[in-house]
């Protein structure tokens, strides 16, 4: 009796299951969903404005800009960002990458010095501990490894 009662369980399980099984998504135009592990990688690109603006925002909460200051490093900020883009229109081509970067990094070079007159000493030597922080943790999240010493 118990065998026939299990033997019953089990095949009213075996044919229940297939019931419970996945159906096939159906087919449709709309893009798939991305990622989620990329999404930081993978924002969409600022206009210059945007851009600027986002900068001198962070720039006067960490380093207490006045009205001025603000005024004058988004100018400088606006005038970057537009050279960056500038400068990544002319080498739209991935075997020029380096050719591109080399560019932006003078222009950055400029528009540093222009950021730093602007600032005061206190805000200058904030500024620059700030790059460094962020020039590590970039290098941090592109898998450099730091190299051991044998």
């Amino acid at each position: 009796m118990k065998k026939s009662l299990l033997l019953a369980a089990a095949f009213a399980f075996a044919a229940a299951s297939p019931s419970f099984a996945q159906t096939a998504a159906p087919a449709s135009s709309a893009p798939t969903q991305l990622p989620t592990h990329r999404v930081k990688h993978m924002k969409a690109a600022k206009t210059p404005e945007q851009s600027a603006e986002h900068h001198t925002a962070m720039l006067t909460k960490n380093l207490s800009l006045t009205a001025d200051q603000q005024t004058k490093v988004k100018q400088i900020m606006l005038a970057q960002a537009q050279a960056a883009d500038a400068i990544k229109a002319k080498y739209p081509d991935a075997t020029q990458r380096q050719a591109m970067h080399q560019e932006i990094e003078a222009s950055r070079a400029t528009y540093q010095a222009q950021l730093q007159s602007v600032l005061t000493a206190d805000q200058a030597s904030k500024f620059t501990a700030m790059q460094q922080a962020h020039k590590h943790k970039n290098k941090g999240e592109h898998g450099a490894q730091p190299k051991v010493k044998s």
